[in-house]
């Protein structure tokens, strides 16, 4: 009698942290470790939403018989697009035809493509809701060669329009939630490259709106990083302005590794909670409410203390030496920005200072040791580098770090660059004349996104 063939029901039984690798899983059963975990002392689970075996179909309201990831085969798909201007269809080749023209967009090169997939796999589902945004984030990367002579005028133009489209995007599943997620993404860099004004509600915007779907949302690998993006973006206007961001996010998987976040994404609910806690200290005088604050800062430092990136045995083999170095010298300067804020919602400039002096030179010096070795700068720092860089003193500090903006506050915006240089100069000299005894509290708006307004100032 013949074997029968596998069922067409046959269940996948590769555990959690290699198919998340996409390794071969050796193992007899769910019962028992595989071979990868137990070589590497690893707890081997497989806890995620099990699948049937084979293909599973997508919809898409466009032709697209595989998904293009060369310049050639983006142009090619392009062609065929009606409604399609030349100058639409030049400008969505530039962002996604080449995975390094998006390279300020990710920590280190190796996700380059993985940021260029995530965007043409949403442009092929939904190519007209998210075309306007799309050419708006390619406006604003073009303007940063000089050679490309490209304006504001069209990125704005774009910007105001994929703004409208955000607002009128009706959300009811999953799928829409993942749509909204890099629509908002790609709206929100934009307008942070050009404008730096309204930022945070944008993400407000979405965060709020993808909020009851978000479970589900995350667990796709291709839009969970630009969740984080607009959760980084408005956390760092919301530290700068003392108010509460839309949501306490926990990182669902501890072995990924953030495309944009790098290993830091579980520093991120501290940020949030240090973010409520200063709007409490900005908002009452209670002294039963400023005890408890102060217990609430104690543990937070426990913590933050204590973090270490939970990914760091996984990175040899599937990073480069460079892309390491850049990954842990992210993760240490989020983790000493934290302990930094957290010291100066106790203590105001002149208490202490020494303690804040050794976690703002140990920032600096991670950051300028990690451009060495990898010749590049980390990317996406912006926030713990203003952090550490408003309690330098010494003129030739200052100096030097003025001259650094330009390596680390985020390259892709001239404009965050610009309203950096203010914010510090007017914080020190703040300082210097003892008008403030906090960057929290200065009276120039210490913000990297300027001030906040309504998005309405796009339309």
């Amino acid at each position: 009698m013949a074997n029968p063939g596998p069922s067409v029901g046959q269940l996948r039984t590769a555990c959690d942290r290699c198919y998340e690798l996409k390794a071969r899983c050796a193992r007899a059963s769910t019962a028992v470790s595989c071979a990868r975990c137990e070589r590497l002392d690893l707890v081997c689970s497989t806890v995620r939403p099990v699948r049937p075996a084979g293909r599973r179909l997508q919809k898409r309201t466009l032709p697209a018989p595989a998904t293009p990831s060369k310049e050639s085969e983006i142009s090619a798909w392009l062609e065929n697009v009606p409604g399609l201007l030349p100058e639409e269809r030049e400008l969505l080749v530039f962002l996604l035809g080449r995975p390094e023209n998006i390279d300020c967009y990710v920590v280190c090169p190796r996700f380059q493509v993985a940021a260029q997939q995530s965007l043409v796999a949403q442009l092929l589902v939904a190519l007209p809701t998210v075309k306007d945004a799309y050419l708006a984030c390619a406006s604003a990367l073009k303007q940063l060669d000089p050679a490309l002579s490209i304006g504001t005028d069209n990125s704005v133009r774009h910007a105001s329009s994929a703004l409208k489209t955000l607002r009128s995007l009706t959300i009811s599943s999953s799928q829409d939630a993942a749509l909204c997620l890099t629509l908002g993404a790609a709206l929100a860099l934009s307008v942070y490259s050009t404008i730096g004004v309204g930022v945070a509600d944008i993400c407000h915007y979405c965060l709020t709106a993808t909020n009851p779907f978000v479970e589900n949302v995350v667990s796709d690998r291709h839009t969970e990083p630009w969740h984080g993006v607009l959760v980084l973006l408005e956390t760092m206007d919301c530290l700068c302005h003392r108010r509460k961001p839309t949501l306490r996010i926990q990182p669902r998987n501890s072995e990924s590794v953030d495309r944009h976040l790098g290993l830091c994404s579980p520093l991120l609910p501290y940020y949030y909670d240090l973010c409520v806690i200063s709007h409490s200290l900005a908002n009452t005088a209670d002294t039963s409410v400023l005890a408890s604050v102060q217990k609430r800062l104690d543990g937070i430092h426990t913590s933050v203390e204590a973090w270490i990136p939970s990914h760091m045995s996984h990175l040899v083999g599937q990073f480069e030496t460079a892309e390491i170095v850049a990954l842990l010298a992210q993760a240490k300067t989020y983790r000493l920005g934290a302990l930094l804020v957290s010291h100066r919602l106790r203590h105001g400039f002149g208490q202490h200072d020494e303690q804040a002096d050794i976690w703002s030179r140990e920032i600096m010096m991670e950051l300028e040791m990690a451009r060495r070795v990898t010749e590049r700068p980390v990317r996406y720092v912006t926030l713990p580098f203003l952090i550490a860089a408003v309690e330098l003193q010494d003129p030739s500090a200052r100096n030097k770090a003025l001259q650094s903006i330009v390596d680390y506050v985020d390259h892709f915006s001239l404009v965050i660059q610009k309203a950096a240089r203010n914010f510090l100069c007017r914080v020190w000299n703040d300082r210097d004349l003892q008008i403030t005894s906090c960057w929290f509290d200065s009276i120039h708006k210490p913000c990297p996104i300027l001030q906040s307004t309504d998005v309405t100032c796009l339309a």
